[in-house]
């Protein structure tokens, strides 16, 4: 492996995504899948998403990355987070930030309640949950949300429809025939520039969480304790207490130094 594409979750190794993104693909919007799966196209195509699964303010940081190089992007937001919320006027100005640039913003849905993440449990079964989401979502960012990714699907959902109530499903067949994901703060499939260099298939998503990145590479573990570090100053021992076991509770990792 070329010594420069160590992989690390640096904005640095990050940027050297991008360019070899910016040389060996063209970039796509999910709002565009249905005509780029009709087309053919002179390079491999990719679609790069961003799940916003803790901190508005880092996908933030990503995109005026992406900005610099003039690529385009999906971050998939919740409406129901419990480190951010669509109604302070900081997250409202970061939505609309991420629209002047061009990206799209899409619905990253997550169960309500265990019930819904029954193992028997199909997406036809949690339709009217997604559009009611994607209603809350589309009147804080005033146009309609054209595309979904699931936080921690089920595995009957991964490779399902292409659509899901009229938008785009990322988790269908036709967008995960090539799958790379930073997901737990891990390249599961391997380094990525190595595949990003030497494209072997004509679609690409690329997922990628913005928790995990940061001006120095850390650990997953790390990353995810500096996060807790940063957000629980000042508060009392009840309330990090509580803010930890929301974080517990919101992922299927940890972080490392949990309170007692």
């Amino acid at each position: 492996m070329n010594k420069k594409h160590a992989p690390e979750f640096s904005y640095l190794y990050y940027e050297q995504i991008l360019s070899s993104i910016k040389i060996n693909f063209d970039t796509c919007l999910f709002s565009q899948a249905l005509q780029v799966l009709k087309n053919k196209h002179d390079k491999p195509v990719i679609f790069l998403r961003h799940d916003i699964d803790l901190d508005l303010e880092k996908a933030m940081v990503v995109a005026n990355i992406e900005n610099r190089y003039n690529i385009k992007s999906c971050y998939m937001i919740m409406t129901k987070c419990p480190f951010y919320s669509l109604q302070d006027e900081s997250s409202k100005s970061i939505l609309k930030d991420l629209i002047q640039m061009g990206n799209e913003i899409g619905l990253h849905f997550d169960f309500t309640n265990s019930a819904e993440r029954e193992r028997n449990t199909v997406i036809s079964d949690i339709e009217k949950h997604i559009s009611n989401e994607c209603e809350i979502l589309e009147n804080v960012i005033s146009q309609k949300v054209k595309s979904i990714s699931f936080h921690r699907p089920l595995q009957q959902f991964l490779r399902g429809p292409l659509e899901v109530t009229d938008r785009i499903n990322a988790y269908s067949s036709e967008l995960m025939k090539w799958y790379l994901s930073d997901s737990k703060g891990v390249w599961r499939e391997g380094e990525p520039i190595q595949f990003l260099e030497n494209p072997q298939k004509p679609l690409l998503q690329l997922l990628t969480h913005p928790i995990w990145w940061g001006n120095e590479h850390q650990t997953p573990n790390d990353r995810l304790q500096s996060f807790f570090e940063n957000k629980t100053q000042n508060l009392s021992q009840e309330l990090v207490k509580k803010f930890d076991e929301a974080m517990s509770s919101h992922l299927s990792i940890y972080r490392s130094k949990k309170t007692e």
